[in-house]
């Protein structure tokens, strides 16, 4: 056991007392396994507070709907609340029954003594995964350099660990490198963060992993489900030929396929005008018309 285990609050000897609740929720969310669940935990692991008989999340206000799912998710009643001048959101439920069980699951008060990740069936990891992703990671596309970057931060480097092998073994990539980061704060004091990063096509199949293939109640933030978008797109693009091909592509705003379609069939042009129409040799115009499957004249022209 570590210091910092060792320094860890002892759940065991706390105690409840149950008065009137002015709002309800469904208790027993965290006794049983289930999709939402899972992600409800992970998000919470990256990025709740559990304080007493108290769960919240605090988010900005343009993710104010991910609350709301998680209202809906909960069966529960207690309101979202606006601060920081309108900047912030946020959902307290104050309900002693569900916060015994979420503790019951491993998780701490505090973030830094969050050191493991809890036994989660391997069909609801993914679940897990992406709630934390979407509280406390990133996904970046940088499409003039064709890169795609997903990351996950956390102050705790040995929870960290464990979620990159876990990470690894199920999409069979490397594991990342992790990054020790620290920063003084307003208060002047040191605080220090940890982060690993995957790239190109190692970050796409953690998003295919976690944001693919999604039932109607599954929960997901919604502007980083679009990022994942995004990086499909691109990862299809990086994928759909070379170099040459994907400018074409990108200039025109088509596939090759389409534009093919477009020259041949539709404008009629034969292999010699289309390689001058796209600046390449004729060659390459063939090649590319027997990989898309359109078929072609026997008789070519050399540009």
């Amino acid at each position: 056991m570590t210091k910092e285990e060792n320094k860890a609050p002892k759940l065991a000897g706390w105690k409840f007392t149950r008065g009137r609740l002015k709002y309800s929720v469904n208790e027993s969310f965290f006794d049983i396994w289930s999709s939402q669940m899972a992600y409800l935990l992970g998000f919470t692991y990256a990025d709740g507070n559990v304080y007493k008989t108290s769960l919240s999340w605090e988010l900005q206000k343009q993710d104010v709907n991910l609350l709301e799912k998680f209202r809906r998710t909960l069966k529960c009643t207690y309101p979202v609340v606006f601060g920081h001048g309108g900047l912030a959101c946020r959902l307290r439920i104050s309900n002693q029954v569900l916060v015994q069980g979420i503790l019951r699951l491993g998780l701490l008060p505090k973030k830094k003594f969050r050191f493991q990740i809890p036994r989660i069936p391997a069909k609801l990891l993914r679940h897990f995964i992406r709630g934390f992703l979407d509280g406390d990671g990133w996904i970046s596309i940088r499409a003039n350099r064709n890169e795609i970057d997903v990351g996950f931060t956390g102050c705790n480097k040995d929870f960290l660990d464990v979620l990159n092998k876990k990470i690894a073994e199920v999409c069979c990539i490397h594991p990342g490198k992790i990054r020790k980061k620290a920063k003084i704060t307003p208060n002047n004091c040191i605080s220090t963060t940890y982060m690993v990063e995957f790239y190109s096509s190692q970050a796409f199949k953690i998003l295919e992993w976690i944001f693919d293939n999604l039932e109607k109640d599954d929960l997901f933030l919604d502007r980083k489900y679009s990022k994942y978008l995004e990086a499909k797109k691109l990862h299809h693009f990086l994928k759909s030929g070379t170099r040459k091909v994907r400018i074409i592509q990108r200039i025109k705003r088509k596939t090759m396929e389409q534009i093919l379609k477009d020259l041949y069939l539709t404008k009629g042009f034969n292999g010699v005008e289309i390689a001058k129409a796209l600046k390449v040799h004729s060659s390459s115009i063939y090649r590319w018309l027997a990989k898309t499957g359109i078929k072609y004249p026997v008789g070519r022209g050399v540009a």
